[in-house]
C-alpha cells in the first residue's frame, strides 16, 4: 500500500501486489480515490513528535483492524463498542494500545472510538508506528496511528477518502502475505 502525500494534506492511493517475477508489482486498488494526511502534515517517523498532528512518514507493518464490524479481513479484528478507547496518555502502562473501560476516562489524553465509529473508524487499520516498543515523549512518539477514512485532514493518521476502498483493502490485507503501507511526504 502507498499513500503519497501530493500537497497539503492530500495525496494519492494505492494498493499493489506482487505477481512474480515476470509481472512484478501490480496495482489492485480502485482507481481515483485519494490519501489524507495529518493536518500538521507528513514528516520523518523518527522526528514525529505526538500531538503535533502530524502523520509520520515512513514503511510500516499492519497490527490488526477495528470498526464497527468485520468485513472480511484475515486480520485479528476488535469491534468498537461505548467502553472502547486508544490509550494515548503516555503515563499509562498501557500506551499506544486498546482499553475497554467503561469508567469515565479522560478524553483530553485519551481517544473513545466509539465517537468515530459512525465515519472515521467505521473501518480502521493498526499501523506499527510507534507500537512495538513505544516512545512516549520526544522524536519518534505518538499513539494511535491508524489508516482510516477521512476527506479533509487527520489529527495525525493517514487516511483513504472512499468508504468502499477502505473496506477492499481490509479484506484484501493477509497477515501471512506480510503486509505493509509506505507513507511518503
Amino acid at each position: 500500500m502507498v499513500a503519497d502525500r501530493t500537497s497539503g494534506t492530500h495525496g494519492t492511493w494505492a494498493r499493489y501486489q506482487w505477481q512474480g517475477a515476470s509481472k512484478g508489482w501490480v496495482k489492485v486498488s480502485a482507481s481515483g480515490v485519494g490519501s489524507v494526511f495529518g493536518s500538521g502534515g507528513v514528516v520523518d517517523a523518527s522526528a514525529r513528535r505526538q500531538g503535533t498532528n502530524t502523520t509520520p512518514a515512513g514503511t510500516f507493518s499492519v497490527i490488526s483492524a477495528f470498526g464497527v464490524g468485520n468485513p472480511g479481513t484475515k486480520l485479528s479484528y476488535r469491534t468498537i463498542g461505548s467502553c472502547s478507547w486508544w490509550i494515548e496518555d503516555p503515563h499509562q502502562a498501557d500506551y499506544n494500545r486498546w482499553r475497554e473501560d467503561c469508567s469515565h476516562l479522560s478524553t483530553s489524553a485519551n481517544e473513545h472510538l466509539a465517537d468515530y465509529a459512525g465515519s472515521l473508524y467505521r473501518q480502521a487499520v493498526v499501523l506499527s508506528y510507534n507500537y512495538s516498543s513505544p516512545i512516549r515523549y520526544g522524536a519518534g512518539s505518538g499513539a494511535g496511528i491508524f489508516l482510516h477514512y477521512a476527506t479533509s485532514y487527520t489529527g495525525g493518521c493517514v487516511a483513504i477518502n472512499s468508504h468502499s476502498e477502505l473496506d477492499a483493502t481490509l479484506r484484501w490485507l493477509d497477515p501471512a502475505q506480510n503486509p505493509r503501507i509506505v507513507i511518503t511526504g
